[in-house]
């Protein structure tokens, strides 16, 4: 059944005698233990990626990116930001576009894969807390997403989030999403593509993000339109084996803005 296109609603209010919610971060939730086993951690992806654990990768563009490019009205020259990106063959396809990348990733063997594929020579230094890895048109830093700064990803006029959100569990997506705000400002479109399945079923990464979670991370500062869903558990057999009977990827058009009661609300914390 086809999702509604979703206009800005004023977000829940909080019962007035309700204790304040415990703000969300990077730390909040049940303790995983180290953090090589924490999938909030910058160490537990560098050890995936070091550990050749990455059957998150594609090798092909994505088809609901093909599918959906055009509906970013990006015009040539306009920057594409494209977090936590691994080594995506997704970047290549949009700088082919005309467009220059501007990536984030923990692991430097990932960015060094993807210039290594992209047959480029890339200049590094270091920017901030992070490192950049600059060649063509691409600009990839090295580090945690939460040191990057707006002056870093300000010039982008379009996100597209194939693996971020999906990557971190529910305790650290408001934290990600808080920072992606800070990062890109009103007008900015996201192309996000998420998974959904039972939870209960299997442990991620990759997370279930479902429709109703989208619309309460999001629907405080962005209209949002529900573009398409997908059935890929046949295309995703290691997830059949992992006990999964259904998986369906989501695609939606978020666009951001400034809501006209923003000084009277805040974002809903107890979802």
């Amino acid at each position: 059944m086809k999702k509604p296109r979703l206009e800005p609603q004023p977000p829940a209010r909080r019962p007035r005698n309700a204790a304040p919610p415990r703000p969300a971060s990077p730390g909040h939730g049940p303790d995983p233990g180290p953090p090589e086993h924490d999938p909030r951690s910058p160490q537990y992806w560098r050890r995936r990626w070091a550990e050749g654990r990455i059957g998150f990768h594609r090798n092909e563009v994505n088809p609901l990116l093909a599918r959906f490019y055009p509906r970013l009205e990006l015009a040539p020259g306009d920057s594409v930001f494209v977090p936590l990106c691994g080594k995506s063959v997704d970047m290549a396809w949009l700088a082919e576009r005309g467009h220059p990348v501007i990536g984030c990733e923990v692991s430097g063997a990932a960015i060094a894969g993807f210039f290594e594929a992209a047959a480029l020579s890339p200049q590094t230094n270091s920017d901030g807390n992070l490192r950049v890895w600059r060649a063509g048109p691409y600009t990839l830093y090295e580090g945690d997403y939460f040191q990057l700064t707006p002056r870093q990803v300000g010039a982008a006029r379009a996100v597209y989030d194939r693996g971020a959100l999906i990557a971190l569990p529910k305790a650290a997506r408001r934290a990600y999403l808080g920072h992606m705000r800070d990062l890109c400002g009103v007008g900015v479109k996201t192309l996000l593509i998420t998974l959904d399945y039972d939870q209960a079923a299997m442990p991620g990464p990759p997370f279930a993000v479902d429709y109703e979670e989208v619309v309460w991370q999001y629907a405080f500062d962005h209209v949002i339109e529900f573009l398409a869903e997908r059935d890929v558990l046949e295309e995703e057999q290691k997830f059949k084996q992992r006990g999964l009977n259904a998986l369906t990827e989501w695609a939606y058009l978020l666009t951001r803005y400034t809501p006209a009661y923003a000084a009277f609300s805040e974002i809903p914390t107890d979802f």
